[in-house]
């Protein structure tokens, strides 16, 4: 029986061996020169029980390795990787947490997506914010917490489901050394009850460094050193280099592997093997002269493997814990606090119906809160709307005024097609961050999410929209007609959902930065189509009638018109001797649209609908899942 424990307590534990990662290298965006090799053929592991530390200079290849191990970044990863993915979190570096809503609620979000039993909820909550000194603030929204209480608050999400292994990206960044070392300490705990934890951080002070139990020093994506921070030093002297005194070892250490252009890495990582040996220090005390201190280096500080333990890919290699949690399942469970116990729920994968109806209600309440945006949004599409109804106001039933009539449904069309794409660009990017966040934590999958977002934004978009054309519409003095009046609106509402899937599609593959590029270019030629030939319809070739239908603010264009001058409208008044457009078939026949069906727009809007919302969901799920 005593193998399998052993294999037990393995499953925690997180192995790698010759990890490679490499990423290609562009001269632009159409041409690959190459690839570049970030790190080269590590192993390494980190024990249950231990907080473990990835080290190095900046560029060393820390937060890579992190990424690589964790499944964080699956392209150009190769190698074995042993762990339970389905056991682990990824805390990322920045905290990226659902705004606009209160620790409390965030908390109980993370219960109902993660625990399929929720009787015990609010005692669950309260235990977790309780024990991470949060619960003063769980009335505070996460936009308004310090930079440790944010970290304590990512760390509080995640425990929520018991997680064995947990993966942090520079957990200090950001803070003072003060809240550095009471973020390092949480997590010691937090491994002390059971736990593998791995955070990477660039420069540890002497009271942050003592608090690992294993550190893994990287320099030019290779291991130099992997052990006890105790063992450090030794470690150094068994180099021929000797730590000077008063000074540190972690930054020492740092120092050598980043002097003189990292020439001494070939060496340190030789005697690592490249993270195959680790260096340990249980016998330090007993060394006393310096020949006995070189063998006790050689002897002592680098462990045989345990074969019975090891997985197959590691057999035959000197892989091997420090030795601290040999003592097997009792020294474990005397480490184990109430707090862990209370903790542990079988976790049960939630439905996906359940996941929607969980992130749907979440997402309308943020869209409720955002009462600022909210008025900004109704109040400019009100604003534009009095515009536009005073630049044409009463002209809606004037014969005379044929190209006032065709400037009036361009220009609805394009303040909602420039509206509705520009605010996801400026707005959604941010938002991705959080769904990659969460969708690697498994708090839900990406179809639920995708469908409660889209239904989630609907009502908004109904009542904006209907906001702008109605006043729109009554002031410039269209025939009062209901029912050609809910066309209209119709009309504007699927141009509008076709903008904001392109806006969502767009804010999903590039930053704020490159969305707000690339959206203006991208309607610039469908705006240029929109526009072109309404003065000689019907000699556009059938090439470029073609390619117009593949601009959607064209096809929202002729359905305005259609819906403003089609269905037999009466004639309109004529102020003049003679007005030739007064009769609106001649208009019609005039733009070469008095066979076009607004059903066959209507379709063709819908196509291009669901040609940006796939898009989109394409774009989200690259994000999220390589």
């Amino acid at each position: 029986m005593e193998p399998t424990k052993n294999l037990m307590k393995q499953s925690k534990d997180v192995e790698f061996q010759d990890l490679y990662y490499s990423v290609k290298e562009r001269k632009n965006f159409f041409r690959v020169t190459g690839q570049r090799n970030i790190l080269t053929g590590l192993s390494g592991s980190f024990r249950n029980g231990q907080l473990s530390a990835i080290m190095g200079p900046s560029g060393a290849g820390k937060s890579s390795l992190l990424n690589a191990i964790s499944g964080f970044r699956t392209n150009g990863v190769n190698g074995s990787i042993k762990m339970n993915r389905r056991d682990a979190c990824y805390i990322t570096q920045d905290d990226h947490h659902q705004t606009l809503l209160t620790v409390e609620e965030l908390m109980n979000l993370s219960c109902d997506l993660k625990l399929k039993d929720r009787q015990n909820k609010s005692q669950l909550v309260t235990e977790i914010l309780d024990n991470l000194n949060l619960s003063h603030r769980r009335n505070v929204t996460a936009e308004k917490l310090s930079g440790g209480e944010r970290k304590r608050l990512s760390i509080a999400l995640e425990l929520v489901d018991n997680p064995n292994i947990f993966f942090l990206d520079e957990p200090t960044s950001g803070l003072d050394e003060v809240t550095a070392a009471q973020c390092i300490r949480l997590l010691s705990a937090l491994a002390k009850e059971g736990r593998t934890i791995v955070c990477t951080i660039h420069q540890p002070s002497a009271t942050i460094f003592n608090y690992f139990d294993s550190i893994y020093v990287l320099a030019k994506g290779q291991c130099v050193y992997q052990g006890s921070p105790r063992a450090t030093i030794p470690f150094l002297h068994l180099a021929n280099l000797d730590c000077p005194r008063h000074y540190s070892p972690s930054d020492y250490i740092i120092e050598l592997v980043d002097a003189d252009e990292g020439r001494l890495v070939p060496m340190l990582s030789e005697l690592t093997d490249n993270g195959k040996l680790i260096y340990t220090a249980k016998q330090l005390d007993i060394v006393e002269s310096q020949l006995e201190f070189h063998q006790a280096i050689t002897t002592m500080f680098v462990e045989q493997p345990k074969r019975q333990i090891l997985p197959p890919f590691f057999t035959g290699s000197a892989a091997s814990t420090d030795g601290t949690l040999m003592g097997g399942a009792s020294a474990f469970l005397e480490q184990m606090k109430a707090f862990s116990r209370r903790l542990y729920y079988d976790r049960r994968d939630i439905s996906s119906w359940q996941q929607f109806l969980v992130l749907m209600r979440v997402m309308m309440l943020r869209i409720l809160r955002a009462r600022l945006a909210l008025t900004i949004q109704l109040f400019h599409h009100t604003l534009c709307g009095l515009f536009f109804g005073l630049i044409f106001f009463q002209l809606g039933n004037q014969g005379a005024r044929m190209f006032d009539h065709l400037k009036f449904c361009i220009g609805a069309v394009l303040m909602i097609v420039y509206t509705q794409v520009m605010v996801p660009i400026l707005s959604y990017p941010a938002d991705v961050k959080v769904v990659k966040k969460e969708t690697f934590n498994r708090w839900y999958t990406l179809t639920p999410y995708y469908l409660a977002l889209t239904f989630s934004r609907l009502p908004l978009q109904i009542i904006l929209n209907i906001t702008f054309m109605a006043v729109t519409y009554w002031m410039s003095g269209l025939p009062d007609q209901w029912w050609r009046f809910c066309i209209f609106v119709a009309v504007g509402l699927m141009i509008s959902l076709v903008a904001e899937g392109m806006g969502l599609a767009i804010g999903a593959t590039f930053s704020i930065t490159n969305g707000s590029v690339v959206g203006p270019m991208i309607i610039a030629p469908l705006m240029g189509l929109a526009v072109y030939g309404f003065d000689f319809a019907p000699q556009i070739s059938t090439g470029m009638n073609l390619l117009m239908k593949f601009s959607y603010v064209r096809v929202g264009v002729v359905a305005m018109v259609l819906a403003v001058f089609g269905f037999q409208r009466e004639e309109l008044d004529c102020d003049e001797i003679y007005c030739h457009f007064s009769d609106p078939r001649v208009l019609l026949k005039f733009l070469d649209v008095e066979k076009v069906s607004i059903l066959h727009q209507f379709g063709l809007l819908a196509m291009l609908m669901f040609f940006f919302r796939i898009l989109m969901y394409i774009s989200l799920r690259k994000r999220c899942y390589t």
